[in-house]
């Protein structure tokens, strides 16, 4: 953007000063909660690589647990917290937005349909690594002003931990993971639930005015559980 005056008679002309409009695009949160001990829970990570093929307006946690007898090396300490929150029991289960119900045969119409819609709030995430010290800035912004009582959640994640996955569907011919093995030997999990940053239920944001940023700053040592620091990511 640039200006124009009269001065005296001479036209001036400003420096040219770049800018940008940031329309707010809408992500879906799709939350799995698995376990490698799951026979079942596959499915679940087979539809959601479906979705993320369509749209880069989802966002996708896998969250995992330890069964009794059989240790899961993603398991999140804090999962009955979320489990009791949301109303998840049997496995798999997986939740659109935290709340609703995404169950067999996982139709991602309803997601898709969602995701990438134009929105009054918009949320930026700055991060740096040093050695294995990571800082995140969050910041949000909300067109018309918060105070609804909204909370913030930041997740950290990791990708392409190859670990063996029990599959119930190895004799089931019409499934993607048919003769593939039970259990399958060097399954890739993604988007593992590693560490929340907030209260895991969320940590509230201040009541903020019209496009007035509301900052949180985090600061963690990446915890010795993760694999490859290359295949982080936050939500």
């Amino acid at each position: 953007v640039y200006g124009t005056y009269n001065e005296n008679g001479v036209l001036i002309t400003t420096n040219t000063v770049p800018f940008r409009v940031i329309i707010p695009k809408r992500k879906i949160v799709v939350e799995d909660y698995t376990g490698t001990w799951c026979g079942y829970c596959p499915s679940v990570a087979h539809a959601v690589e479906e979705v993320l093929a369509v749209s880069d307006d989802v966002a996708v946690v896998a969250i995992h647990k330890t069964a009794s007898s059989i240790p899961d090396p993603m398991h999140f300490d804090d999962i009955d917290l979320l489990q009791d929150e949301f109303g998840v029991s049997g496995f798999p289960a997986a939740r659109i937005n935290r709340t609703t119900v995404w169950s067999s045969p996982y139709d991602m119409d309803g997601i898709i349909s969602m995701a990438g819609v134009e929105t009054d709030l918009a949320i930026a995430i700055f991060s740096e690594l040093d050695g294995d010290m990571l800082t995140i800035r969050t910041d949000v912004v909300y067109e018309n002003g918060s105070g609804s009582g909204d909370k913030l959640v930041v997740y950290l994640l990791e990708s392409g931990v190859i670990h063996e996955q029990t599959n119930y569907y190895n004799s089931d011919a019409t499934s993607p993971f048919y003769q593939q093995g039970n259990p399958i030997p060097n399954f890739v999990h993604n988007e593992a639930l590693r560490v929340s940053l907030t209260e895991v239920l969320g940590d509230n944001i201040s009541a903020t005015a019209e496009l007035e940023e509301f900052t949180k700053v985090f600061s963690i040592t990446i915890p010795d559980a993760v694999v490859d620091v290359a295949n982080l990511s936050l939500v």
